[in-house]
């Protein structure tokens, strides 16, 4: 600032380059260049709040460097528009009413103005408020996924984005639309948010970078300046039963883009059941499509028809009450693995965890350098469960588990049944490595990035019937709304409890009621009065009833009395 003259007057000059005004200090030359913030304070501002804001920004810079206000402002504006902008601006107000500063439109006569003065202006009305006759009328609707439809003259265009919001879908597709139509054009949508946004940049404005929607909003905001012809956008309201064309137009567009959706939405879930072979569970609700049709595309893939398992009778294998209650643990072989062809499996019994090490042999000190792996990964269980193999019955496994203060259960010897879950993991992770052979992209150059990745899928991706994986049931402690936890009684509802009636095969009996503890698959664990430890038993002998919260309980439905015959009375 030392080329700065007290005595003389500072002028503030501003000018628009791409769209974006900045600001010059000026006397008899350029002293300063002062620009707007990167960061707007919401997603779309207009000129008049931009340029007011930008000015106040440069009155206060002038201010601290020469301690005193500017004398003048010039702006590439003709005084009508200012006055305007005083009217319907707060800054405007402030600037020409409370610090009397003078605003004018006639730069200095300088070689340096010249040049930067280079943008050509025109301002002219983009978007009309009133409809456009014999102008066409275009439909447009997004759907959740990023899918978007405009309907023109009996024609569908499509746009997909890669964002899942519809709002950014149907900006895309007016994108689209004013790239492709030349003319008047009347547009048509069921989203405020789009028709307002449209209208605000239908005239010059400043968009925040920093907003999710900025390249939505400057992709739609260039198309606009660079149409000679204006357009026209309305809002509908939609899923109206009101007659009219509108009406029937707008329809017409909500169901082509959730077709689209439908349409996208499979084709990305085929290549992704590709690329992980996850259950039609984790399709269906990954990608929200029917499970009819997440069960079609699993029957259709190649490798997963050939190592789909043979539908089995389901049993009543205990299994844990909280996550690291029980576990099982077994040896299996996989021979593709050369050298580390041993692959010792754990599995969580109550939340379906699943945990592999690939090993050279089955010794006790492998068992042991697998199981801290799985301390380290997924905590310190209560019970182990195994079969009676030589690295299990030792005495420094029997020490290992002593100094972890683990319970150790074995099975009946040459009886796998009794370790039910842990056959059942080797053959699901067995298939899981068949199906995903050459691995992902590049990690497929050793057996432990394979396995890593069928225990990737297991874990993390596959969604079991309750929609949760086995990592999240395993580290989420509080119940699910699927839960068989009884929810808390409100002043609506009463507090109701599930209860078991239990057909005792010894004597054929039916017994009960009994809490109802936890439902799996094909059996049901509940605890009885008379015993201390809970009893596992097949599902198909047992009914389930609902009690209310009383002091002496009260059946609520009629399935709370069962006949000998196992029927409901």
């Amino acid at each position: 600032m030392q080329r700065c003259d007290p005595t003389m007057p500072l002028s503030i000059l501003v000018f628009i380059q791409s769209h974006y005004p900045y600001a010059l200090l000026w006397q008899e030359g350029p002293l300063l260049f002062i620009y707007p913030h990167n960061h707007m304070p919401r997603s779309i501002t207009s000129y008049a709040e931009a340029m007011g804001n930008l000015v106040l920004q440069a009155i206060h810079r002038v201010v601290e460097i020469a301690g005193r206000r500017p004398q003048s402002c010039i702006l590439p504006l003709e005084s009508v528009v200012i006055q305007e902008w005083a009217k319907e601006t707060w800054q405007w107000s402030h600037i020409i009413i409370t610090l009397d500063i003078s605003v004018d439109n006639h730069y200095p006569n300088h070689p340096f103005i010249r040049f930067c003065d280079t943008v050509p202006l025109h301002y002219f009305k983009r978007v009309y408020s009133n409809p456009i006759p014999k102008a066409p009328i275009a439909f447009i609707d997004g759907a959740k996924g990023g899918t978007g439809v405009a309907i023109l003259q009996g024609q569908v265009h499509h746009a997909v984005t890669a964002s899942p919001s519809p709002q950014h879908a149907e900006l895309a597709v007016v994108a689209k639309l004013l790239n492709m139509v030349e003319g008047p054009l009347n547009i048509v949508s069921d989203s405020l948010y789009v028709v307002n946004a449209v209208k605000r940049l239908g005239s010059p404005s400043l968009i925040s970078k920093s907003s999710t929607v900025f390249p939505y909003f400057e992709l739609v905001q260039h198309t606009l300046f660079r149409r000679s012809d204006p357009i026209f956008i309305t809002h509908i309201r939609a899923h109206t039963s009101l007659p009219g064309p509108l009406t029937v137009g707008n329809a017409l567009a909500d169901q082509h883009s959730r077709f689209l959706l439908a349409c996208t939405a499979m084709e990305q879930a085929t290549e992704y059941h590709k690329l992980w072979h996850v259950n039609s569970k984790t399709l269906s609700m990954r990608f929200n499509i029917p499970i009819r049709k997440a069960k079609s595309i699993v029957q259709n893939c190649e490798k997963c028809v050939i190592h789909q398992p043979v539908t089995m009778p389901t049993g009543a294998n205990p299994r844990g009450l909280y996550p690291c209650h029980i576990w099982q643990m077994d040896v299996t072989h996989i021979p593709a693995f050369g050298k580390l062809s041993c692959v010792h499996v754990t599995v969580d019994t109550y939340s379906g965890v699943v945990m592999a090490t690939a090993t050279a042999k089955e010794s006790t000190s492998h068992v042991m350098q697998h199981m801290l792996q799985c301390f380290a990964s997924w905590g310190i269980p209560n019970i182990i469960k195994t079969d009676n193999g030589p690295a299990y019955t030792s005495k420094a496994f029997a020490e290992f588990l002593a100094t972890f203060h683990i319970s150790h259960l074995t099975g009946i010897p040459y009886n796998p049944t009794g370790q039910a879950v842990v056959e059942r993991t080797n053959l699901y992770l067995k298939n899981f490595v068949l199906k995903q052979k050459g691995g992902i992209g590049a990690l497929s150059c050793s057996p432990k990035d394979i396995l890593n990745l069928a225990l990737l899928t297991i874990n993390f991706l596959n969604k079991k019937a309750d929609g949760l994986t086995p990592a999240e049931c395993h580290v989420i402690l509080e119940q699910t709304p699927n839960s068989n936890k009884p929810h808390e009684p409100t002043e609506a509802q009463p507090h109701i409890r599930k209860m078991i009636m239990w057909k005792d095969p010894q004597d054929n009996k039916w017994k009960g009621p009994y809490p109802l503890i936890r439902r799996v698959r094909g059996a049901v664990c509940f605890l009885p009065q008379e015993e201390k430890n809970p009893i596992w038993t097949p599902e198909r002998q047992t009914r389930t009833i609902e009690w209310q919260d009383d002091r002496d309980p009260t059946p609520t439905n009629k399935d709370a009395t069962v006949t000998d015959d196992g029927q409901a009375g």
